[in-house]
């Protein structure tokens, strides 16, 4: 590969990571009264969707990666927490797994989605229990896997596959 494709993806990864932290917090201000309308809360995770991406496309091995999901993590615990270490944890393992797990799955769309749903699983459950540990999650687990999981992995391993070919692309010309 030529040192400019390296370059490229470099530069576009993490700036296209940065607007979609952006875009989520953006998306839930907006739309927040349809996400959080009652009994259901909804969460999209676009910058969880894009870490997926990296993986799962193996842009992980040509970019410092680990770096921008720790950096995610923090500007996360930053932005809507303000308690350092529950979203770092949350993003690290979640990745750390899809990236373990990534070895048996395939690359077809239905593994990677499933890939992408584990993922987002064991974010969801880490921030709930980090949540609940400290006293700020006031619902039970029942209700938080009923009411805000499942919704939350609908619509973001939805969104996932409506990107799935996009991005694929979009990796195929940066590399």
């Amino acid at each position: 590969m030529a040192f400019w494709q390296f370059t490229r993806l470099k530069f576009v990864y993490p700036a296209i990571l940065l607007i979609l932290f952006f875009l989520d917090g953006t998306l839930m201000s907006a739309l927040g009264g349809y996400f959080t309308h009652f009994p259901f809360h909804i969460l999209p995770m676009l910058t969880f969707v894009w870490l997926f991406f990296g993986i799962q496309f193996k842009v992980y091995q040509d970019i410092p990666f680990w770096w921008y999901v720790l950096l995610i993590g923090v500007m996360f615990d930053a932005y809507y927490t303000g308690i350092f270490g529950t979203y770092i944890i949350a993003f690290l393992l979640g990745t750390l797994i899809m990236k373990q797990l990534h070895y048996w799955l395939d690359e077809r769309i239905i593994a990677g989605l499933l890939l992408l749903l584990i993922g987002i699983v064991v974010y969801l459950i880490i921030t709930y229990f980090a949540g609940f540990i400290i006293g700020i999650a006031n619902i039970s687990l029942l209700n938080f896997l009923i009411y805000q999981l499942v919704p939350t992995v609908i619509l973001n391993v939805f969104i996932g596959a409506i990107f799935y070919y996009p991005t694929w692309s979009f990796f195929q010309v940066l590399n």
